[in-house]
C-alpha cells in the first residue's frame, strides 16, 4: 500500500462511547435509548478533515459505514462493537 492509502485507511473513526444511553443523534435527529458512538467519515480530500459527529445512534453509524443494503446484517453481527452475536 502507498502512503496515501495507509493514511486514508486510518482516518475513519468509529468508537463506542456508551452501551446504553439516552442521547439526541446528530445524524437522524432522533432521541433513542441505544448505544452511543463517536463517528467521523473517511477523509478523501487531503486539505479537509471531516468533523467528528457525537453522539450518533447505532443504526446511523452502521448505515454510514456499511450502506443501506447490508447494515442490518452487520448490526446483528455487532461487527463495529467488537462483540459477536449469541447465535
Amino acid at each position: 500500500m502507498r502512503n496515501s492509502e495507509i493514511r486514508m485507511a486510518e482516518t475513519r473513526l468509529v468508537q463506542l462511547v456508551a452501551e446504553s444511553s439516552h442521547e439526541l443523534c446528530k445524524v437522524c435527529g432522533g432521541s433513542k435509548r441505544t448505544a452511543v458512538y463517536r463517528f467521523r467519515h473517511q477523509q478523501y480530500v487531503i486539505d479537509r478533515i471531516p468533523p467528528v459527529l457525537y453522539p450518533v445512534c447505532r443504526q446511523c453509524v452502521y448505515k454510514e459505514v456499511y450502506g443501506s443494503k447490508t447494515f442490518r446484517k452487520k448490526m446483528k453481527e455487532r461487527s463495529l462493537d467488537g462483540k459477536e452475536s449469541n447465535k
